[in-house]
Formats: C-alpha cells, structure tokens, sequence
C-alpha cells in the first residue's frame, strides 16, 4: 500500500519544496564519474603520501573540523587539538536531538517521549557520552532534555514528516580512501533522505537521488556549505555515485539551506580538499607558523588569553 503524504504546514512546505525534485530531473552521472574523481585526487595526493605515512603509519584522517580549522585560525585549531575534550550539556545537545530523529524517523513518538527515548539509548549504547548522561546532575538532564524538546518540536513543525519510502537514516558514518589508505576522508552525516538508483541502460549509467542534512541547533557559520560540499565528495567517492544535494538546516530558524551537488561543486571540494591536506601536513609537521585570524571564535578560545591578534579583537567595541 503507498504510503499517503499528511497535510503539511507551510515552513514543513517549502522545506519539501527546496529538497525534492522529479526522478525525472535528477542529474545522471556515466559509471566511471566517481572513479575518474578519484584517481584525479590520487595523482595529486600521490607527492604528499610519504608525509602522510610520517605522521601516522594508519593514514591521515581528514574531516570537515580539519579542513575548517586549516582554512581558519589554525593556532586555535592546534589547540582545540590538544585539549581533551570533555561532554557538557550543550556539546551533548546535538547528539541527543540527531538520535531523537532517527526514532521519530522509523516510529512516530511525541518530541517529549522521543528525547526520553534518545537518552536511554545513548546511555545504553555509547560508552563515552552515555557516561556523561548517566552521571549528569538532575539538573543538567532536565536542561539538556528540555532543550532537546524544544528543539525537536520546532524540528517537527517545519520540517516534513518523514515518509519510509524516503529511506531516512541518521548518524551515518562514511569513509573514502585515497592512495591506498595514506589519506581517509572522513564524516558523519545527521541525515540522508533518498538513495541513488542504476538505470536499466547498458552503459550503467547512475542517477543521483540522495539528499544529505546537516541538523543545526546553532547559530550559522560561514563554514557550513564548504562541509556540505565536503561529505558530497566523501559520498561520491564511497559509494560511487553523487548525492542528489546536500543542505544545512537551521532548526531554530526552522530554515534549510540547499545546494545542488554537480560535477563543478565536486570539482570544488576536491580542490579544497587536497589544499587542505596540504595545510594541515605543513601544520602537523611544524614546517610553518600557525596563523592567528581572530573573529567571533575568540571568545570562546582556550588560547585568546595570550594571542594578541584576539585581545585585539576582543578588545575592540565595534566587534
């Protein structure tokens, strides 16, 4: 039995409006696109692979926070490294709610029941943020379990109920190794809705069908799209295909920001992301002086104390 699609609100809507597009209109990707991507990357790749190794014999792990903090205040970058990092009750808060739309993906719950849910879960089922939960003071879980609620009711209210032939599926890792696993591109996306499709045709050519969702409980960063683009080549070069697009969607705003996925937007993140490598090796090698860009991050940097450059800023009434 097809499944019947519920009355929507106007902001559940134009969320729908902006994400789906006809089978029929989605791009159409020859067999050999993905693998022709990467042996592009490889070829560029291949002088830097015995750094790589020099740094670890495992392979260089490259995610969106490396390739940010490379292409931003790389001394705060360091040092966001360094430090240990410890669970606090808004670092847990896009954990909690990510798992509370998985449930409500596969099952309707209310938000209340959804979040209560979510936390036993991760309680149960993830050793290092379960430890937190369970220890949480009374009054840290009612913080973090209200928020959470708050949250995933605006989530519900404006963004569409999430229909299984959709194939929703939340928290999903993925990886793409490059020149024999000397690099390894790495992320983990909260949301993909769709999936791609082989064409009966000889040629085995691919269409594109699935749409990747960043979840913000935040404010917007400036680096948002680029680590969209970022897990569009990370998917491309997993699974071979491309996804359909890739979008930020800001839960407070109960907004989302979509962009297409073409062969230009691959082309981008490839590029990007083989500078970035390129910086972070120079980085982690000590072969070049960590910059200092301040901006709205310093006020939240464990080294702005002593970073000039941020005091300045900091110190500075227009900003």
């Amino acid at each position: 039995m097809a499944e019947s699609v519920p009355r929507l609100l106007p902001a559940q809507q134009a969320t729908l409006d902006v994400i789906r597009m006809p089978a029929s209109q989605r791009p159409v990707y020859p067999q050999r696109f993905a693998a022709d991507l990467r042996d592009r990357a490889s070829d560029t790749l291949a002088p830097m692979v015995g750094a790589a190794r020099a740094l670890d014999s495992r392979g260089l792990w490259v995610s969106k926070r490396d390739l940010a903090g490379v292409f931003g205040c790389e001394a705060r970058y360091l040092a966001d490294s360094d430090a240990p990092f410890e669970w606090s009750v808004p670092a847990a808060r896009g954990t909690v709610l990510h798992k509370a739309v998985e449930l409500t993906a596969h099952r309707r719950f209310t938000p209340a029941d959804a979040v209560d849910a979510a936390v036993e879960r991760l309680i149960d089922d993830d050793a290092n943020l379960g430890g937190f939960l369970a220890a949480a003071t009374e009054g840290e879980r009612a913080d973090l379990v209200a928020n959470c609620v708050a949250l995933l009711t605006r989530f519900d209210e404006t963004f569409p109920p999430m229909l299984r032939s959709w194939r929703p599926a939340a928290e999903i890792r993925a990886r793409a190794q490059l020149c024999g696993g000397a690099f390894v591109l790495n992320g983990k996306y909260d949301l993909a809705l769709g999936s791609p499709a082989p064409l009966d045709v000889p040629d085995g050519n691919q269409r594109a069908g699935k749409v990747i969702i960043d979840l913000k409980t935040g404010s917007r960063s400036p680096t948002d799209p680029e680590d969209l683009r970022f897990y569009a080549l990370v998917e491309t070069l997993s699974i071979g295909v491309p996804p359909l697009g890739v979008g930020s969607f800001y839960v407070a705003e109960g907004r989302i920001e979509h962009e297409a996925v073409t062969a230009d937007v691959l082309d981008s993140a490839l590029r990007r992301t083989i500078d970035g490598i390129g910086r972070l090796i120079a980085l982690r090698q000590g072969i070049q002086r960590p910059r200092r860009v301040p901006g709205p991050p310093c006020r939240w940097c464990p080294i702005s104390a002593g970073c000039e450059p941020g005091q300045a800023w900091l110190s500075d009434p227009d900003d």
